[in-house]
Parts: structure tokens; sequence; C-alpha cells
């Protein structure tokens, strides 16, 4: 999809204004698309943590200010059961976290696929805790977990370890992946299907990256650099180019971040919880999607009121490329990380 194809796409979505005339509203839902009264994607932080400290996350610089926290099981499955009643097209149970740092993933999981079915799970991971116990729990899974995600930064130690820092380990990531792929093989299963993905920076080579993958049969692709709503202040200093600002998110039109203790903020790059929504543990997700608060946020946006806006009016991007990827061949847009 070019640049000027995901304008247009953004441009489409409406929200009826007090005093629009019968002719405006019609021509809304003849041009344009509604706002789901519901978010199609859910991401949820089940824990908090992360054992990386990624130089394009602000993990590391926002972790002693964070609240801290497991989320209850009752709020999990009263989130679950909500959506599955509104057929939610995708449920992550991992935000601004290492979701396997949560050895009660796979359960977690289980409980998605029991009381939403229809909900495509994934998972992103940064592959550290891909143990051999970790491996078969998901692979247990079978299709109840559709793809896991997992970042490798560049396939150079030097610049690998200088990208994801923490306690990050080359060797043991890649000797985590290579054995959940044996472990599938051998299982004869195909899904989770594993995808190796990456930040395209200065710092790595991401398209050798994404050819080295390739080549041995894995499914792999970059995603451009974001300064995370200007929470990366030196974001710059990693960009291959200039970044743009970043004016035709789809996130807040169709995607919800619900953070441990119920409260939903407004993107998944709001580590410092600087637009909270509403907390769903008072309320319910539709409730906080459909409050003030959100709406206001979308109209701003839809007007183009970016200044407006926290962590929006400051949200800056690489520029979207393309990569072959392997699936039939085809070529994709980066996406946006996140």
């Amino acid at each position: 999809m070019s640049r000027l194809m995901t304008r247009f796409k953004i441009r489409r979505y409406y929200l009826d204004r007090p005093g629009d005339s019968a002719w405006r509203r019609l021509r809304n839902r003849v041009t344009r698309r509604p706002i789901p009264d519901f978010p199609r994607t859910l991401q949820i932080q089940t824990l908090t943590g992360c054992n990386a400290d990624c130089v394009f996350c602000p993990y590391g610089a926002t972790h002693d200010s964070q609240a801290k926290g497991r989320m209850p099981d009752d709020l999990f499955r009263r989130i679950i059961e909500e959506a599955a009643r509104h057929d939610v097209r995708r449920i992550s149970p991992y935000l601004m976290n290492e979701p396997l740092m949560d050895r009660a993933l796979p359960d977690r999981i289980r409980l998605i696929n029991s009381l939403a079915p229809s909900s495509k799970v994934v998972v992103t991971t940064n592959g550290h805790f891909l143990t051999a116990e970790m491996t078969e729990a998901l692979l247990d899974l079978g299709d109840g977990l559709h793809e896991l995600y997992v970042s490798v930064q560049g396939i150079d130690r030097k610049a690998y370890e200088r990208t994801m820092r923490g306690n990050m380990d080359l060797d043991r990531t890649l000797a985590n992946v290579a054995r959940f792929l044996a472990a599938r093989k051998r299982r004869g299963q195909e899904r989770p299907r594993l995808w190796i993905t990456m930040v395209d920076t200065a710092i790595i080579d991401a398209r050798a990256a994404v050819a080295y993958w390739q080549s041995r049969g894995v499914a792999s692709k970059y995603t451009v650099l974001e300064n995370r709503g200007g929470n990366i202040a030196d974001a710059d200093d990693y960009s291959r180019a200039p970044l743009r600002p970043y004016t035709t998110c789809q996130r807040l039109f169709k995607q919800a971040y619900i953070l441990f203790n119920g409260d939903m903020v407004l993107c998944c790059v709001d580590y410092s919880r600087k637009q909270v929504l509403g907390n769903v543990a008072a309320s319910s997700v539709r409730e906080v999607w459909n409050g003030p608060v959100a709406r206001a946020i979308r109209r701003r946006y839809i007007d183009g009121d970016y200044a407006r806006l926290p962590l929006c009016g400051s949200c800056r991007v690489g520029s979207l490329r393309e990569v072959t990827v392997e699936e039939g061949g085809r070529r994709v847009v980066g996406e946006v990380a996140g």
C-alpha cells in the first residue's frame, strides 16, 4: 500500500458532529469508514517488566517511574469475555513488556482460545525466555497461538547487543529460535508461525538480516523506526533518514491498549501514561473506548489538530519501505513498529 493510499485510508474515518446536516451524515456513511464501537484488536499487559533495553523503546528510560504489577486473573477473564461478545479480530497478551516472563502466558492464551475462539492470538517476544520448557508449552497450544514474532535486531553480534542491550545475548536468542523451529518440525506443526522481526535503524543491516532468515526458510521482515511519540529523544541518531511527522496512524481508531491495572492508554508507546482514556476495571472496554476522552482525541486527529494531542503531536517515523517477506513471494510495506 502506498503512502498516498495509507493517507487516503485514514481520512475515510469519520465521527459525526452535533449539528451535522443530513447530507453530511449521509456522505460520511457512503464515502468514509465509521470508527468501530469496539476495538478491532486488543493488546493486554499481563505482567510488567522486560529484560532488554532496546534503543528504540522507552522502557529503560521510564522503568523507574512505571507502575508495576500483574493483571488479576478475574480482570483478564472479564476483558476476554467482553472481547468475545464483540468478535475482536486479534488479541495480543503483551504490552510494553516481555511476555514470556509471564509463566502463565500459555494458560492465558488457552483462556482466550476458550472464550474467544475466533480471535487470532499473536505474541511478540525478544526470545530470551524462549526456553525449552516455554517452547513446548507454546507448541502445545497448536493453532491456539497463530503467530509468534521474535525480535532479533540484526545478525551481527555487536550491532545486536548495542541495539537490544539489557542482558540480551545473540547466541542464546539464536539457539532458542533454532530449538523452537526444530521442535515444531519434529511435531509436524505449522502453528504457531514464527516471524523474525526487527526495527530498521542505522545500527543494524536490516535488509541483510531479513535475507539471512528468508534464505533459511524463516519468515522475516523489518518495521520502520519511530520516535515513540517523542519518547525516544535520540531517535534521529539511529535513523537512516530524517524522521517525518506521523500523521497517518490508525492505532487510535481500531486498537486498544490495556495495562495490568485496567488503565487503557492512548497508544502502545505511552510508557509514561501521558494519556489514560479510562479504566476498564472500573467500567468496561466498550465504555472507555467510546468515552468522551477517546472521542475528543480522535476528533482532533481527524481534524489534523496534532499540536493539541499528547504523543501524537510529537510522533515521527521513518519512511515506509517495502521488504520481501516469505509469504507467497509477495511484497509488503514495512509496518510501523509497536
